[in-house]
């Protein structure tokens, strides 16, 4: 628990950051609440909201409706000066949201979190993607418009609560739509204060006010208000199995992102194991392992596995060796057989590994142990920094302990080859929504590869990597007989 002192000087930096980034808002006084950290008493938000956050969902959602109306009255131009408000008031401030969604999750790692924050306010995609398409023919044109939805309720993780919010709010926004984000437990204050912090950008941009909106506290009767709310036009879940499916089962069009337990194969083709290592330890470290897309279980054919197991450790993984410490750390993971310690997830490797007992030093980026294919580590997708590694004898039993490894999940694979037929029998064996080739794992997000970052990959909804253009609804102008202008 923090003392009132450190708690005073984080609000007192939050605010300032806030008055900083938006000069022309005068923050309300810490006293009276407008800060949620650590121990800070929620705000009384008042029924007709607080810079977006409201006490009444019903009037949230009202305001965030008729926001969404002003939003598209306005000219493509100011919709993208709006977003590029929305990406400076993320970068400006970008430490701030670091630390609150480290202290109120406990989960990762702060300068790996300033880094994903980064991403998602650079690399996420805006107005160029949404084009017009115009095609002609004998009989005339069809223009396809992309329009937007209206108001989508966004479901966020606790896992990555600031991040998700920012590509949210990019991603939507640039799209047409207003939002009304339903976090976590463990994300609600960073929600709130990115909420207030991009409704004052958005609207020095010359936005409308309460483009984004969320509720003043967290309860499943808030979520089932707004998921049956006849004025929520969209759903996007990215939250955990329960609230995703509740989503599913509400009746309104959803977007659901789903579990993953990304495989990453290493066959014996490949010329620079070191390197390999690197990628694998560099996205399995990465905030600790809370990301869905993190490489969860390395395959490794056996004629390179002691190679590879080398060079793992020298790019910061400990290798735990010795029966006895390979029994402690699992039932310090999974006191109940299979079952993950909550109070484990997100945390160090160091810090796992102490507390079953065994010295590491602290600089450890991952554990790494040993197992067989059976093993519950394997089977189970981990949100925390212990990475186990099954031998195989050849391609093909890698190929075959990697598609029952991913549970058909369709979400994230990776493979380390230099056989391009390997690679390609591992893409059409597995299907997933991200396969990376000879890379870590974040090259599926535009880190370090091409194509788009995004913190919802909708695997079970079949949308794949969530860009703005999947939160807009096809719309078809038809032209007969006119507007084909070449012979």
């Amino acid at each position: 628990m923090l003392d009132e002192n450190t708690i005073a000087s984080i609000v007192a930096e939050v605010l300032k950051n806030i008055q900083q980034a938006n000069p022309g808002i005068i923050p309300v006084p810490a006293s009276e609440g407008t800060c949620q950290i650590g121990a800070c008493r929620a705000p009384a938000a008042a029924p007709q909201g607080d810079r977006g956050v409201y006490s009444d969902l019903h009037a949230a959602i009202k305001a965030a409706k008729k926001a969404q109306t002003k939003l598209v009255a306005l000219s493509l131009k100011a919709r993208a000066a709006i977003i590029e408000a929305i990406r400076q008031a993320a970068i400006e401030n970008v430490e701030t949201i670091a630390r609150l969604a480290h202290e109120e999750t406990g989960y990762g790692r702060v300068e790996d979190k300033i880094q994903k924050k980064l991403y998602a306010a650079r690399l996420t995609p805006g107005l160029e993607d949404i084009k017009t398409e115009a095609i002609s023919g004998d009989n005339g044109l069809i223009l396809i418009e992309r329009a937007p939805f209206g108001l989508i309720a966004s479901i966020e993780p606790a896992t990555h609560p600031g991040s998700c919010v920012i590509n949210h709010a990019i991603s939507m926004v640039a799209a047409g739509n207003s939002i009304i984000f339903l976090p976590h437990p463990k994300g609600l204050k960073t929600t709130q204060y990115l909420v207030r912090l991009f409704n004052a950008a958005i609207q020095q941009a010359g936005g409308p006010e309460d483009l984004l909106v969320v509720g003043d506290k967290v309860s499943l009767e808030n979520l089932d208000l707004v998921l049956s709310h006849p004025d929520v036009d969209l759903l996007v879940a990215t939250g955990g199995p329960e609230v995703v499916s509740r989503a599913l089962r509400s009746g309104k069009k959803a977007i659901a992102a789903g579990p993953g337990n990304p495989p990453v194969v290493v066959d014996e083709t490949v010329k620079d194991l070191d390197y390999a290592a690197k990628c694998i330890v560099d996205g399995a470290a990465f905030d600790n392992t809370v990301l869905c897309i993190a490489e969860k279980v390395i395959i490794a054919v056996e004629a390179i596995a002691d190679e590879l197991l080398f060079h793992l450790q020298s790019h910061g993984a400990y290798l735990v060796r010795e029966e006895g410490d390979k029994e402690k750390l699992v039932r310090a993971i999974l006191p109940g057989g299979r079952t993950f310690n909550p109070e484990l997830i997100g945390k160090d490797a160091s810090f796992i590994l102490k507390e079953a007992g065994i010295n590491a030093p602290g600089n450890t980026r991952i554990a790494l142990l040993e197992c067989p294919p059976e093993h519950p580590l394997v089977q189970e997708e981990q949100l925390l920094p212990v990475l186990p590694l099954v031998r195989v004898r050849d391609f093909d039993a890698a190929l075959e302990l990697a598609a029952q490894v991913e549970h058909g999940f369709k979400h994230t694979a990776i493979i380390h080859s230099q056989d391009v037929g390997r690679i390609t029998a591992y893409a059409r064996k597995l299907r997933t929504d991200i396969l990376v080739a000879n890379a870590s794992s974040a090259a599926g997000l535009k880190i370090g590869g091409e194509g788009h970052f995004s913190h919802t990959i909708a695997s079970p909804t079949g949308e794949g990597i969530c860009t703005p253009r999947t939160y807009t609804r096809e719309q078809r102008t038809v032209i007969a007989g006119a507007l084909r202008t070449v012979d």
